[in-house]
């Protein structure tokens, strides 16, 4: 049976945003909250960003089915500069409205959204049949906002860590999405 959709999961509450930033004590908590949700969700293959935040997210579940961790890099955050800036939260809400905007280095929305796509349709050409994917906030954002554009800068913003959503692909490629209660 092909992959018709997954668990698109924001990582539990992070000390930082360096790839190397590990769960905070709160957000190891969650992360074993969420391996208890996730053992009623028949989930049979597990993906990850490579940043260590979205790893740790789900491994307390990995551990307890013995299901390994799969790392896609095509699943890490998007990169808004190539440099710190100040008024990041002014660019990301102009990225929102312009999905080509882009600063010095960094990535559209357009251009994160279709790096997460190769990333889900190879996530897809592996058949698993119901996947948990760890992700980021922003990277999750371009999927649902491109599925609803009024999935915007606001909604990004109300975000929590972690947030659930069940993905529903067609040939692989995201077509809705349903947020769910965790």
């Amino acid at each position: 049976m092909a992959l018709t959709s997954l668990l698109l999961i924001r990582h539990a509450e992070a000390s930082g945003q360096e790839a190397d930033a590990d769960l905070t004590q709160g957000g190891h908590a969650q992360s074993t909250a969420l391996a208890n949700w996730l053992q009623t969700r028949g989930i049979d293959a597990l993906f990850s960003s490579p940043y260590r935040r979205a790893k740790a997210t789900l491994f307390p579940f990995s551990k307890q089915t013995g299901l390994p961790i799969s790392v896609q890099d095509g699943l890490k955050e998007r990169v808004l500069a190539s440099h710190p800036q100040p008024d990041w939260r002014f660019h990301l809400k102009r990225s929102f409205v312009d999905r080509a905007y882009k600063l010095e280095g960094g990535e559209s929305l357009e251009e994160t959204y279709e790096r997460a796509c190769d990333a889900l349709r190879s996530i897809h050409e592996q058949q698993p049949k119901y996947a948990a994917v760890a992700a980021h906030g922003n990277l999750i954002a371009s999927i649902l906002n491109r599925i609803d554009p009024d999935f915007g800068y606001e909604a990004w913003d109300r975000m929590r860590n972690p947030d659930v959503f069940n993905l529903s692909l067609l040939r692989g490629v995201p077509h809705a999405f349903e947020q769910l209660d965790f």
